[in-house]
């Protein structure tokens, strides 16, 4: 079989993964996040409550803004693909989905980070 007449090519497949960019911020960001509560406050106690939140804070601004720049420039996957491989009708779909897919994740990390405003930094889960 012919590598051009294949369905779904390498790079194909990395831009279908690329779509999923938003989740993957989403995800990342909700492990970091529960990672640097977890082991400040396991190595620190109630001490660790200031920098628990200011973590969080930069955490999670910094993921919003990964998340603004892929709702704000879905294109970005259209520049992947310079060989040409996929019609016009493919790219727009993978463009629209990784923005919606952004949109989604940013409303997840900023659920998970306005938590902070709600409960404790380091509480008692018991």
């Amino acid at each position: 079989m012919n590598a051009s007449n294949q369905q779904f090519s390498e790079k194909f497949i990395g831009i279908a993964l690329l779509a999923l960019a938003g989740p993957f911020v989403w995800v990342l960001h909700f492990a970091v996040v529960y990672g640097v509560q977890h082991i400040a406050c396991a190595a620190l106690g109630n001490r660790a409550g200031f920098w628990v939140e200011a973590s969080i804070i930069v955490i999670t601004v910094a993921a919003l803004l990964a998340l603004v720049l892929l709702i704000a420039k879905p294109d970005i996957l259209q520049r992947l693909d310079s060989d040409r491989i996929r019609q016009a009708t493919t790219k727009e779909f993978f463009s629209e989905t990784m923005r919606l897919l952004a949109l989604l994740s940013f409303f997840g990390v900023l659920w998970s980070g306005l938590a902070l405003f709600f409960l404790p930094a380091c509480g008692s889960i018991t």
